[in-house]
């Protein structure tokens, strides 16, 4: 079929060969937009040029619906292959302060023996992993930000691939520190499944709150407001506030539960909402991404 789109683009099949094409058509994305593609190669001189960015998009869109990359095994090589190339845009400066900071935690929660182990690690985690998200987003900054948005790799797709890595190695960090902790017997008899459980919550809804302010207003004011919020979270029932209903709630709305749970899945959703669309100050790419 592929063979007789350029002819019939053109109006110079055979009359049995047009009906052919014209009846497969309605039930071929890919040949529509590849026929998309001949036909504008096909207007006669004397109209007016093709719409260069409606020409990319369509040779784009052909290569996206293309059967190859429908086909489990090149789906899986595609997506080890933007995991790959984002994780080499991450700094390597970011992940070796992600592990310092969470070594000091351990070892701070070390120093404290047989009490207040699980309170350290929960407060070095969630605002580790909140600073690595507010960086995973970064339009207009990124320097291949241009590039990305020429190709027909969705933006919500390389935001989940960072995100994914990111969130994905602070966790691991955030386990593995659970780990020496429970092992060194610095929690006394609190398991590992309360280490996690102290962390978990807050990890998850400061990092989906940093990534949606991130993906609204920049990574610089993301990166403010997370560290303001876990800051007022460390005060209150610490320093400012020890007691109290208002330190009950706050402490409350920073834990592992299901509602937390809920409402960080739900703000990371919004995120992604937000991601494809333009700013609203009229910065943006070559092409909408």
């Amino acid at each position: 079929m592929k063979d007789l789109l350029p002819g019939y683009a053109a109006g110079s099949l055979p009359e049995a060969d047009r009906q052919r094409v014209h009846a497969h058509l309605p039930g071929c994305p890919r040949c529509r937009a590849e026929l998309a593609t001949w036909q504008a190669l096909a207007v006669p001189d004397t109209a007016p040029p093709p719409d260069p960015a409606a020409l990319v998009r369509a040779v784009l869109t052909r290569s996206a619906l293309a059967p190859q990359a429908t086909s489990p095994p090149r789906r899986l090589r595609h997506l080890a292959g933007l995991m790959i190339a984002e994780a080499r845009l991450i700094r390597i400066a970011v992940p070796i302060a992600s592990a310092l900071v969470m070594a000091l935690g351990v070892a701070l929660g070390l120093a404290q023996a047989t009490a207040g182990a699980d309170l350290v690690l929960a407060l070095v985690a969630p605002i580790v992993a909140a600073a690595g998200i507010a960086g995973t987003y970064r339009f207009g900054h990124d320097p291949a930000g241009e590039v990305v948005a020429a190709t027909p790799t969705s933006g919500r797709l390389l935001l989940l691939v960072r995100i994914a890595l990111v969130f994905g190695y602070d966790l691991v960090l955030a386990l593995t520190a659970s780990v020496i902790l429970a092992a060194a017997g610095a929690v006394g008899a609190a398991s590992l499944l309360t280490l996690v459980t102290a962390w978990l919550g807050p990890m998850a809804l400061l990092s989906s709150v940093s990534l949606l302010i991130a993906v609204r207003f920049g990574p610089d004011i993301a990166l403010g407001a997370a560290v303001t919020m876990w800051a007022v979270r460390v005060l209150i029932g610490g320093v400012l506030v020890r007691d109290g209903w208002a330190a009950r709630l706050v402490v409350d709305a920073w834990t592992t539960n299901a509602p937390v749970l809920t409402i960080s899945a739900a703000l990371t959703i919004a995120a992604f909402v937000v991601a494809g669309r333009e700013p609203p100050d009229g910065r943006h790419a070559t092409h909408r991404m």
